[in-house]
């Protein structure tokens, strides 16, 4: 018996999930969009029903999803948390990618009174990171040191940005001003985003450039290491242009006065670069780092994974749009399954077995290396 499923929102990452989703026959998939070109493309390339719908609008969504069995969003930051409450509050079980700026967690209370499972923060970093880190902690005795560095990247790097979005530009941005958390001496710190960078050597890629963003999310609090961080990675010298453009004012949200009209600058900064850094053309790569340092039967121990993906070729599908649109198609296909329980919000760390999760990547290409210190490096393994 096929299972209704709907994915909200049509952008480069719902069509990865869409797409995913229709080539198993089990799911009915449907897609939701208020864009009609969008809902076009992605009907073009999958297997997929469409409607077009107003997401921004929590009663919208609530009505939407309570003619599913599971719900997969896809949607903007700003958009994040409201979805969240109303699939949750149309009792159906949700899978989101959101990079909302809220605590996804303050709904877990609701989700269980309504016997909803919900798992957010289900892409690669947060996503495939969390997984990677709750890992490690269960296999140490304990925790201590925690690195996580993730980005997505142009193959040809093009002046000034050097950059291609994966996802929305607002979100991109977000990235660039939201505070970062960071655990030093067992204390959450707040740091400035973008804030000390350092260079860094990726096999395969060459010399990259990581800095702070706020990528930690919920393992500030899932995992008690006295030393933990993220950081984003980037060609060398991006950080400093952003740095700029951020410091004139370019990526704030207070309004200012144009000649008479009120225009929000961040607004007129997507307006003007979204659409070059969304450029189809150029192929792109996704790169992921995690350590964790800790001790094992009073001896120290590192474990590491890495994961290099890039452009597929063959399908034309972005490497963001296949790490983390099809970890959040692998997700959901877990809830449809009942895998994933008990009702409450959770997070990937928390809920799904990082084994079986590695296999499913690996199924669709995506393959995640791990080197436990002394050992080497194993393809595909977990420690």
């Amino acid at each position: 018996m096929s299972q209704k499923v709907v994915v909200l929102g049509a952008g480069m990452i719902g069509s990865a999930i869409a797409i995913d989703l229709a080539a198993e026959e089990r799911f009915h998939v449907t897609v939701a969009d208020v864009r009609a070109d969008a809902l076009a493309r992605v009907a073009s390339r999958a297997r997929v029903d469409t409607v077009a719908a107003d997401l921004a609008s929590p009663a919208v969504i609530g009505r939407l999803a309570a003619g599913y069995d599971l719900v997969l969003g896809a949607l903007p930051s700003m958009m994040g948390f409201q979805a969240l409450r109303s699939v949750i509050e149309a009792r159906r079980p949700y899978v989101d990618i959101s990079f909302m700026a809220e605590n996804a967690l303050e709904l877990d209370g609701l989700a269980r009174r309504h016997g909803v499972t919900a798992v957010v923060d289900c892409g690669v970093a947060p996503g495939v990171s969390n997984m990677m880190v709750g890992r490690a902690a269960a296999a140490l005795d304990r925790c201590e040191r925690v690195e996580i560095y993730v980005g997505g990247l142009p193959v040809e790097r093009h002046w000034p940005f050097e950059y291609k979005a994966g996802f929305a530009p607002h979100d991109v941005i977000e990235e660039y001003v939201r505070p970062a958390r960071v655990v030093e001496h067992g204390r959450i710190v707040v740091k400035e985003a973008l804030s000390e960078a350092e260079l860094m050597d990726v096999p395969g890629v060459g010399t990259l450039e990581a800095f702070n963003t706020d990528g930690l999310r919920s393992l500030v609090h899932t995992i008690k290491a006295p030393f933990m961080k993220e950081k984003t990675l980037r060609y060398p010298g991006h950080a400093h242009i952003m740095q700029a453009i951020r410091e004139l004012g370019l990526l704030s949200l207070d309004p200012v006065d144009v000649k008479g009209t009120k225009v929000v600058p961040r607004d007129a900064v997507v307006a003007t670069i979204g659409p070059k850094l969304r450029k189809p053309e150029g192929r792109d790569l996704v790169a992921l780092r995690v350590i964790v340092a800790g001790t094992k039967n009073g001896l120290p121990r590192t474990l590491s994974w890495e994961l290099i993906d890039r452009y597929d070729e063959r399908h034309g599908i972005s490497a963001m749009m296949r790490t983390t649109g099809y970890s959040l198609s692998i997700t959901g296909q877990m809830q449809a399954r009942g895998e994933i329980v008990p009702p409450g919000v959770h997070t990937p760390d928390e809920c799904i077995p990082p084994q079986r999760y590695i296999e499913e990547l690996a199924k669709r290409g995506i393959m995640i290396a791990f080197r436990d210190e002394g050992q080497g490096m194993q393809p595909g393994a977990v420690a």
